[in-house]
């Protein structure tokens, strides 16, 4: 009976240690080459390693990343779409560090922007986008938003000061906060990948390439975001994918970007083979937050703001002179067509810039569907909003060109391939 007895406790035992997670063994500080380190498998949430985790640090350019998950949530809302023009201003053409090299007064579209924060991790880049979405020259709606979505989703001990990560003081993040910010970031948006995992880009005959030197040394690596300052050191958030299983690996504060590279390669190894062993520490407290723009960015609408709508008129929506063979008035639109057959229109930005009246719409959801199948044909394209007859038009604009004659050239290639209105 006793024997009995022994045999069902040993197999209790058995069944209770069989439902509690296999631990892995503790880590201690300074297994790795940094001020702070975690890993997570980003299905389940399991913690498999994680070295002064909550150690507070500035966060240097890793506060791109909710850059770019605000700009994501805009998107989301249909407050901001791909082929919106960005006005760069003076404040963000200076931005000092790295840049995408932006030019005051220069247009360009929020994907191109997006592709200069996430790759050549331009801090003139992050400038302009907060600007755009605060509605004027003042950022600041845009990091109260910052600190708010950081709020929502757990971050208790960051604070964040600018949009891009330049030295401020008291802005300082810590290892678990930021995993907390990229998990959420790549389960909303996975699609940001096609941004992060670019290795160049090119803006303004500038060749940038990402700092992500994992990018194209570990297998499966496909983003997210470095960093460096003075006072944190070089930082990294990676992650990398292998089968059905993918990690997030946070490093902050390396000495170099060599340790940065080296120390984040052995942490994605070790949490690779202990999500593999079925080996965890804890499972991350995670809040899923509300899911839409903060307050400070979701009662402005960067597309009916009326500084920007002035600065827009000045700067790039005035067609009052339409060269060529067109009249100088503007002829009647025709929704979904063009209203003289691709007519050229001067732009006046004070540099002479011409475009051509690819199409127009009453609908702004068509005419950005417009401008996405033109832009997959390779071409520069903009969507720009205007009133004739009080009515509301969408012209699909593509340029701008320097030249009369480089528009014109364009426009004779469209009109001979004969099947430009074709979607």
């Amino acid at each position: 009976m006793r024997e009995k007895s022994r045999v069902f406790v040993l197999a209790m035992l058995l069944i209770m240690l069989a439902a509690r997670p296999v631990q892995a063994a503790p880590t201690h500080s300074g297994e790795l080459p940094a001020k702070g380190a975690i890993a997570m498998d980003l299905a389940t949430g399991h913690i498999l390693y994680e070295q002064d985790a909550d150690r507070q640090i500035p966060p240097a350019s890793l506060t791109k990343v909710i850059t770019l998950y605000l700009t994501f949530e805009a998107l989301q809302e249909h407050r901001l779409s791909f082929t919106d023009t960005v006005l760069v201003s003076p404040e963000a053409a200076r931005a000092g560090g790295s840049r995408m090299s932006l030019r005051a007064g220069e247009h360009i579209i929020v994907r191109e922007l997006m592709k200069g924060i996430a790759v050549a991790s331009g801090n003139d880049a992050c400038v302009a986008m907060a600007q755009h979405l605060s509605g004027g020259s003042d950022n600041q709606p845009f990091v109260e938003a910052m600190n708010a979505k950081a709020k929502e989703l757990g971050m208790t001990e960051t604070v964040f000061k600018n949009p891009n990560g330049l030295p401020a003081e008291g802005q300082l993040t810590t290892a678990r906060d930021m995993l907390r910010l990229s998990a959420s970031y790549l389960r909303r948006f996975p699609q940001a990948l096609t941004f992060h995992s670019m290795t160049t880009y090119v803006h303004n005959n500038h060749n940038h390439h990402n700092a992500n030197r994992l990018l194209t040394t570990y297998d499966g690596a496909d983003g997210l975001k470095t960093g460096f300052v003075q006072a944190a050191g070089y930082n990294n958030v990676v992650t990398a994918k292998r089968g059905d299983t993918r990690i997030i690996a946070v490093v902050l504060g390396a000495r170099s970007a060599g340790v940065r590279t080296a120390a984040t390669h052995k942490l994605l190894d070790l949490a690779f083979k202990r999500q593999s062993e079925g080996q965890y520490l804890a499972v991350l407290d995670e809040q899923k937050g509300r899911g839409v723009l903060p307050a400070s960015l979701a009662r402005r609408d960067p597309r009916e703001d009326q500084d920007l709508k002035a600065a827009r008129q000045v700067a790039d929506l005035r067609a009052s002179q339409v060269v060529g063979n067109v009249a100088a008035q503007p002829a009647p639109e025709q929704d979904g067509k063009s209203a003289q057959n691709l007519r050229l229109v001067e732009r006046k930005t004070g540099r002479g810039e011409y475009a051509i009246q690819e199409s127009s719409f009453q609908s702004r959801q068509k005419a950005e569907r417009r401008a996405q199948h033109l832009e997959k044909k390779g071409l520069p394209v903009k969507v720009v909003a205007t009133k004739l007859g009080g009515s509301k038009w969408y012209r699909v604009l593509v340029g701008p060109y320097a030249s009369i004659d480089a528009a014109k050239k364009t426009r004779e290639k469209m009109l001979t391939r004969g099947s430009v209105m074709e979607e």
